[in-house]
This record gives C-alpha cells, structure tokens and sequence, in this order.
C-alpha cells in the first residue's frame, strides 16, 4: 500500500506533485506575507526606537501587544484557509490513485474537473472538522476554567497547581478521543468524491468502512506520517541548520538583521512548500489506497474495479462511481442491485471473512 502511493504519485506527477506544489506554495506566500508584514512592524515598534532607550515604553509595549494580537488573529485565519485548501486537494488526489489502481494515468486538468462538482460537499467538511475541533477545545478550557475557579474560591495556596496538574491530564483521553475519531472519518474526503454523497453521509460511510479495521487503519496512516515526517526532516533539517549558521555571518550589524531574517524565512518557506508537496501527495496517496483497501473487503469493490478493468476503454472517469454500497454494513438494500447484475456471494460479516484485500497496487 505504500508502494502503491509511490506509484500512483510518480506516475500522475503533474496532477499530484503539481497540484500539492500549487497549494503548498499559495499557504506558503500567504503566511510569508503575513510573518513579514508583523516583523516589519515589530521592528518599527521595538528595534528602532529601543537603541536609543534603556527600557521600553508603555506606548512600544501597546503596540507590540496590538502587533501580537494582529498576528495570532491573522495566523488564525490562515489556518482556517490552509485546513479549507488542504480538505479540497485531499479529495482531489484521491481521483488519479483510483484511477491509477486499473492503470489509468490523470492529467492535471482532468482531476480538477472531475473533483470540481464535490469542491462545496469538500470545503463543507473542512467547517464541519473545524466546528468539531473548536467545540472539544472550548469544552476542555470550559473544564479547566471551571476547576481553576472552583479552587480559588476554596482560598488554597496548592490549589491552582493541583487544578493545572488534573487539566494536563484531563488532555490525554481528549487527544486519545481526537485521534480515535479522526481516524474513524478518515475516509469521509474519499467516500465524498467517488461515491457521490454528502458530508454527513461520507462521516457515516468513513466510519462504516473502519469498523473492526481501525487499528490496521490506524497503524498504516501513522507508519505513512512518520515516514512523511522522516523524509521532510532529511531535507528541511539540514537547510535551517545552515541558514541559522550563515544568518550571523551574512548580518553582522543590526541594521541587515531584519533583511537577511526575511530571506532566510523566504528560503526556508519555499523548501519547506516543496517538500509538503511531496509528504501531502504521498500521505494522501495511502488513504485513497486504504479507502480502496477497505472498500474491496466489504463491498467486493474489487469485482466493479475488474469489470471495468476488462472492458478496456478508458471513459475519463472515476473509476467505481455509482457502484452499488450497502447502506449499513453487513446489509445490502433490496433492489440497489441493478438489473442483470448479481450481488457479491460474500456479504461483510459473514463467515468466510470477506474478500481478500487487493493483489495488484498502483504500478504493479
């Protein structure tokens, strides 16, 4: 399976690279123009005016205070636009692994076009992730606001570190909680874009899908992750190193420090955009293999994906789209079937376990 996302990847460079590169780079300028812009003010605010005072003022430190705030509300909002643009191209890349599985290659504009009609049910539930995300944080800060209050009142001294204590943790079953459930809709991207649903379909479809499958599911997303991680850090770690090592060198005087400080962040943001391009691409790789994976087990998806393989013509597009999918797993509607087209002889649940996983990946 990770082969088969080396594969897919390699072979449909324009359309996965190419677009993962595009994305990468557009978060890149965007927080580039925003880390820049705070600096320059910053440096306005406290560098210039401190050579000349022992100590700053209060109006320098309000306006470092407003030039924070500025800065978090704007990382903030970049954020929310790399999460938005990161849901649209995990989707999008999910159409030339499909593709790719009966040795199909995906050009550029063609993925795009396809994906474009589920960009809305995508960006949906990028919110609907968002939403989520927000509420399990306002919810654990409500707790540890309400413990810190409660131990106040009580007037005792060890209190507070005791409530910070029980807080720190009250995070572990939180982030145990996020993990389970963010593994468990994992898939939802891929059900969204191939299967045609809505985002609250998808979620339902996703979890389907990793039933009695999560830890496999798990343990192959986080082997992808570290690998994505191992591979970036190859490139990237060396790169800052150096560039922490030259920036004294190449700014002796104070006046060049905030020049070379700004070409150091340019270099390091564009590597770092090149490098994601090729973590996301092979990172998103993995789960559209997973979602297929998972799908032949118990759906018999391999069985469309072989009809469609020996008719030998190429229609342009997603393969397995409007295949049949039970609506809960282990039953199959009456008459979702269509006609002179026979169910699969193996059900999900039943014993024999359900068809094998795939024999032939991507590239093979």
């Amino acid at each position: 399976m990770l082969d088969g996302a080396f594969q897919a990847a390699r072979r449909n460079g324009k359309a996965m690279f190419g677009s993962a590169l595009i994305f990468q780079v557009i978060t890149a300028v965007i927080t580039l123009a925003i880390t820049l812009s705070a600096l320059g003010r910053f440096s306005s605010n406290i560098f210039a005016d401190s050579l000349s005072q022992t100590a700053p003022t209060e109006a320098q430190l309000n306006g470092l205070a407003g030039t924070m705030l500025q800065l978090f509300i704007a990382v903030g909002v970049v954020s929310i636009i790399s999460a938005l643009m990161e849901m649209v191209l995990q989707g999008a890349l999910v159409v030339p692994v499909l593709r790719a599985t009966l040795n199909r290659k995906t050009e550029f504009g063609q993925m795009w076009r396809l994906v474009k009609p589920r960009i809305g049910s995508l960006l949906l539930l990028a919110l609907v992730y968002a939403a989520a995300t927000f509420l399990a944080i306002a919810v654990y800060a409500g707790i540890l606001i309400g413990l810190l209050v409660a131990t106040n009142s009580m007037g005792s001294s060890s209190g507070g570190l005791a409530a910070l204590g029980f807080g720190l943790l009250l995070s572990l079953p939180f982030l145990a909680a996020g993990i389970w459930v963010g593994v468990k809709v994992m898939l939802a991207p891929a059900s969204i874009v191939v299967e045609d649903i809505g985002v609250f379909a998808a979620i339902k479809r996703s979890w389907q899908l990793t039933r009695q499958n999560w830890w496999r599911t798990f343990g192959i997303a986080a082997l992808a992750a570290i690998i994505a991680s191992v591979i970036g850090g190859i490139i990237t770690t060396p790169v800052t190193l150096l560039l922490g090592l030259l920036l004294p060198v190449m700014s002796p005087n104070p006046d060049q420090l905030m020049g070379t400080t700004a070409l150091a962040t340019v270099i390091s943001s564009l590597i770092g955009a090149l490098v994601g391009a090729v973590t996301v691409a092979f990172q998103t790789g993995v789960m559209a293999l997973i979602y297929v994976d998972l799908r032949m087990r118990r759906d018999g998806f391999d069985v469309t994906l072989l009809k469609e393989s020996e008719s030998g013509k190429d229609d342009g597009g997603i393969p397995g789209r409007g295949a049949p999918a039970p609506a809960a797993v282990g039953h199959y509607p009456t008459g979702q079937f269509p006609q002179g087209q026979q169910p699969p002889t193996q059900y999900p649940g039943q014993n024999p376990p359900a068809p094998n996983p795939p024999s032939q990946y991507p590239g093979q």
